[in-house]
């Protein structure tokens, strides 16, 4: 065992799995119901991670078998990843937003990748051969994205009954179309997924005919109003200051913003381009990908807003300051 679950109340305990990433870890909880226990999250869908999992369960004193509910914030491959297998092995019932439900359908029903990868990545300006790095990067990751069949499709507007309390959902897209908090009001807890962290902000990358990242200052803005005294990420440690990550969030990316309309002033550039502006170094196939990706759901803020405005020149979108 790697790491100690944390009682972090009565009734909800952190687990800290391994990642095979620069970001090592992802946090899953363990929440008491009324009846067994429910997971708030998976981990990534390794033996590792399986092993670790059990071990600290083991360690709470909960089999797995009595885990009666599993509760997915959203559906990245760190999060659902051991999904499939606890369900199997425990005939637990499935909650998830609507929207996480078709993204991961759709992702799951592409055979190896989304149908629209590689053409994003051309038109971002992305070489052939890096795109074709960037596939092999992500070779691994793509056995997470299962088909699942929940027992619930949620809306953001349900409750969860805990043994001590109940559990409010809050809709908050952004890093994804259908993220979802949990929030204890009795104790002020927040179970924040990856939509508020600690020392970093979440990837907001591009998605088809969305706004992802107006998406993201909105439901910032949503859950601000929260009186949250105990945040309980999915990556790094429990904090608290809400209001303050909040702030600092919306001025990390205001000033990204300012700084790509900075870099179109006069000069039409590429996404992929804009990376070298954006990064002071190289990066590595797996996390361009997510570099180029973060750059696309910038441009298209700034893009709704008219701030800047879009150019095609041989398959490649262009982008310059208005």
């Amino acid at each position: 065992m790697l790491n100690k679950p944390v009682a972090v109340m009565d009734g909800i305990w952190q687990m800290r799995l391994p990642l095979p990433f620069e970001l090592d870890h992802v946090n899953v909880y363990l929440v008491e119901l009324r009846d067994g226990y429910m997971l708030v999250d998976c981990g990534l869908g390794t033996e590792e991670s399986y092993g670790e999992l059990t071990a600290q369960l083991g360690e709470i004193g909960v089999p797995v078998s009595a885990i009666r509910e599993i509760f997915l914030t959203h559906t990245h491959p760190d999060h659902v990843g051991l999904a499939k297998r606890l369900l199997d092995e425990t005939g637990a019932g499935l909650h998830m937003h609507a929207a996480e439900l078709d993204q991961l359908t759709r992702i799951a029903r592409s055979a190896d990748k989304p149908l629209w990868l590689d053409e994003v990545l051309h038109r971002a300006g992305v070489p052939a051969d890096l795109i074709e790095r960037i596939e092999g990067s992500f070779d691994r990751i793509r056995r997470n994205f299962v088909e699942l069949i929940p027992h619930r499709v949620l809306t953001g507007e349900e409750t969860i009954e805990m043994r001590s309390g109940v559990l409010e959902l809050v809709l908050t897209p952004g890093h994804s179309p259908g993220h979802l908090c949990l929030y204890d009001r009795g104790t002020r807890t927040l179970l924040s997924g990856d939509h508020v962290l600690q020392w970093i902000t979440p990837n907001i990358g591009w998605l088809p005919e969305r706004d992802a990242l107006g998406e993201f200052y909105e439901s910032l803005d949503r859950i601000a109003v929260y009186e949250a005294e105990r945040i309980l990420p999915g990556h790094g440690k429990i904090f608290s200051d809400l209001k303050g990550y909040v702030t600092k969030t919306k001025g990390h990316h205001d000033a990204r913003c300012a700084q790509i309309v900075e870099a179109l002033r006069g000069q039409a550039k590429t996404a992929h381009a804009l990376v070298s502006d954006l990064w002071a170094r190289p990066l590595a196939p797996f996390h361009h990908r997510f570099a180029v990706f973060e750059v696309l759901a910038h441009l298209e803020y700034l893009w709704r807003r008219g701030e800047i405005r879009r150019e095609g020149d041989g398959g490649w979108d262009l982008w310059i300051a208005s």
